[in-house]
């Protein structure tokens, strides 16, 4: 049934591009071999649907609701003096996408029941988890954990045997070759199937591949393939900022990421011992009046980057090699980092450059930032200002 479809949909595509020629009317050589060429090019996709089905895992949930942001604290203290209250640290979910309650897909990582996924599957923390593995048995799944970051999750099943897909290694990948997406996500036996090409390498600070196969809810946790069948990486939705809802709202767009395996085997060696990822903060709020420059307007007690003697006033040059003109370069530089990795920073303080290396920390093992007094009430007239005397 996947190969009739398959066929069905690549054959109006070839009978608009080549049309038929008419019963009794001469044959057009090259019409004929653009034909055959097509048909040559659907039974490669055919193959390769056949090849990675048997490593596909429909992944059901029980439970759970969507995600929502934290409310603002209340400021409404008007007993106490006017405050400049910055923002508090809070991980949000980088989107207001819509997370819908459904199936979704997961591949088998190792023959003794690791499954990875991908974490956008579990932002809504569903109570029951099961997996439907492609012999059709049905098991119960524990979450082990779950990268917030790079948005990877890792559940095991009590399964043995399993077989195991084969990857592409990261030279064997290259831009402009085919890229096939699969997917369980549609809650149909038979698998979703994405066609485009590897569009980017290295993308999202080296984790990840680009490509412009169609990526959506569907197929999010699948893998993505080349045209021999092997798995090139693993469905994931990213973009450039934090959050692990972001770049969801980018779905069938033409943009989507997929992690590399050499990247996924550093994660799961860690979430095989049940520790989860999450993001990475310094733990110090940006002067945004500042239009050019990195400038330090609080620092959070404690924080990373407090420990390191950062002050209020220090203009941030660099972090991890990459120099920062602005606040944007400091976002690109951090947001694929989880807590618990080293930045390395430069700081300039009063025309003195010196360096910290730092540990990105929770957002929970930070202190709150101290309040700012405003330098002027704005509830009050503006003063007039006095003519200069003579």
């Amino acid at each position: 049934m996947v190969a009739r479809r398959i066929h069905t949909g690549l054959l109006v595509a070839g009978l608009t591009l080549v049309c038929s020629p008419a019963a009794g009317s001469d044959q057009d050589p090259s019409a004929e071999t653009s034909y055959e060429a097509l048909r040559a090019t659907q039974e490669v996709f055919h193959d390769v649907v056949e090849k990675v089905v048997p490593f596909l895992v429909r992944i059901e949930t029980v439970g759970g609701s969507q995600p929502t942001a934290p409310l603002p604290e209340d400021e409404t203290e008007e007993e106490k003096p006017r405050k400049r209250r910055q923002h508090q640290f809070q991980d949000s979910l980088g989107s207001d996408f819509v997370v819908a309650d459904g199936p979704t897909t997961g591949l088998v990582y190792s023959s003794d029941g690791y499954i990875i996924t991908s974490s956008f599957n579990f932002v809504r923390e569903p109570i029951l988890i099961s997996g439907v593995l492609p012999d059709g048995r049905r098991m119960a799944a524990d979450l082990v954990a779950r990268d917030q970051v790079r948005k990877i999750a890792l559940l095991k099943v009590e399964a043995e045997g399993l077989p195991t897909p084969k990857w592409a290694g990261v030279d064997d990948v290259r831009v402009g070759q085919w890229a096939i997406a699969l997917g369980l996500g549609l809650g149909e036996q038979e698998p979703s199937v994405s066609v485009g090409i590897i569009s980017a390498l290295n993308r999202m600070s080296g984790n990840a591949i680009q490509t412009d196969a169609k990526l959506s809810p569907a197929n999010y946790g699948g893998p993505l393939c080349d045209s021999s069948g092997r798995i090139v990486g693993l469905c994931t939705p990213m973009a450039q900022r934090h959050g692990e809802l972001a770049g969801a709202e980018m779905y069938d767009s033409g943009v989507g990421f997929a992690l590399y395996r050499e990247r996924i085997d550093d994660i799961v060696s860690v979430l095989k011992h049940g520790k989860s990822f999450y993001r990475g903060w310094l733990g110090i709020s940006v002067d945004t009046r500042f239009m050019e420059g990195v400038i330090v307007a609080n620092v959070a007690v404690p924080s990373p980057t407090h420990s390191a003697d950062v002050k209020v006033g220090d203009r941030l040059v660099s972090a991890n090699g990459s120099p920062l003109r602005h606040y944007g370069d400091l976002m690109r530089a951090l947001y694929m980092l989880p807590a618990g990795e080293q930045v390395n920073l430069v700081i300039d303080r009063g025309g003195k450059e010196w360096q910290a290396s730092v540990k990105l920390a929770r957002s929970d093992e930070l202190g709150s930032l101290p309040e700012v007094a405003e330098p002027f009430d704005p509830s009050l007239p503006v003063p007039k200002e006095e003519p200069p005397q003579p």
